[in-house]
């Protein structure tokens, strides 16, 4: 496995000694310094619920519960309605977390630390949109927010830009990013046909996507990614998810931050299974017949402090770029 830190124009790449130059002579060796590690991390740890249960059933609106709720109450969605948006997380005062949650039972629903898959969506509430902006965005300085068991998606026939907004890389100010927000054993889709940009849009601090499925996030003629950071602090964590993005099914930059000298920080990335399904590529059996703009699995552009370990990244091939499975663009 390998640790990888880029800043300022600098990134480094550290190996193990498995990968490393074994057969350099000991008078030629340099000694090296291994690249910083993150300082801190996301802590994902579900917390219990110190609140209100509300419940939102198929036909309710599910926006105003948002609104009502306190930080510490749990609201409740169920499973099987589908639920128009989009969707707003409103900056909040007081304490905990506000949970909006699958109605399906813990013990009939994957645990924590198991990725779902698409045959879990019956388990799940759907939450759609047909603007271009996406399902679920955050306010200016929204905290604490946890999706657990939640189906996101564009309106059949539509394309999203983000599924969902976590900064929007129009804050002024570090304290403005939203923060503290996770993505739990959820499921995100672009429309099979028309795709969508990406599904997460990571521009804030304190942010994770874990044990979830993201899938159909492609694009002709644009960059498409399952997860996209560029305009947020970190730190973050993409744990133990399965990715699909025709462009980068990762990516961290790639556009201006907002905020002067900010650079996404203090990155980990473990345990996902990074891939671009051959259904996309031409002269393979299934393919859909469109040539959706394929270019990378996992490409820096500008991070700092990032590791990277135990993810599993497969197919890639020449379109839009060379077709490179790991790229770093030293700035």
């Amino acid at each position: 496995m390998y640790a990888l830190v880029a800043a300022a124009g600098l990134l480094g790449l550290l190996l193990t000694p498995a990968f490393g130059c074994a057969g350099t002579p000991s008078h030629e060796r340099k000694e090296t310094v291994a690249p910083e590690p993150p300082r801190e991390y996301v802590e994902t740890a579900l917390v219990p619920s110190s609140g209100h249960t509300i419940r939102v059933r198929d036909g309710d609106d599910l926006q105003d519960a948002i609104d009502v709720a306190q930080l510490g109450d749990t609201i409740v969605v169920e499973a099987g309605g589908t639920f128009k948006g989009p969707f707003t997380l409103p900056k909040k005062t007081g304490t905990g977390w506000l949970t909006i949650r699958t109605s399906t039972p813990d013990k009939q629903f994957p645990p924590p630390g198991t990725r779902v898959a698409p045959s879990h969506a019956p388990l799940m509430p759907k939450l759609i949109s047909w603007k271009g902006e996406g399902v679920v965005l955050a306010e200016r300085g929204a905290h604490h927010y946890r999706f657990i068991g939640i189906e996101l998606a564009p309106s059949e026939g539509s394309y999203l830009y983000s599924l969902m907004w976590f900064g929007t890389n129009r804050e002024r100010t570090v304290e403005e990013l939203p923060h503290h927000i996770i993505v739990d054993r959820c499921y995100l889709h672009g429309d099979p046909k028309k795709g969508s940009r990406r599904g997460v849009a990571l521009n804030g601090r304190h942010l994770a996507v874990v044990d979830s499925y993201l899938s159909d996030f492609k694009e002709v003629g644009g960059d498409s990614q399952a997860i996209l950071g560029w305009g947020g602090a970190g730190p973050f964590k993409i744990s133990n998810n399965y990715l699909e993005g025709a462009g980068e099914n990762i990516m961290f930059g790639g556009g201006d931050p907002y905020i002067k000298d900010l650079v996404p920080s203090d990155i980990e990335v473990r345990g996902n299974h990074l891939v671009k399904p051959l259904r996309w590529k031409k002269n393979e059996p299934g393919y859909e017949g469109t040539q959706w703009s394929v270019k990378n699995l996992f490409e820096l552009k500008n991070a700092r402090r990032v590791i990277v370990e135990g993810n599993v990244m497969e197919h890639s091939w020449e379109e839009a770029q060379t077709g490179f499975a790991v790229l770093f663009t030293v700035r």
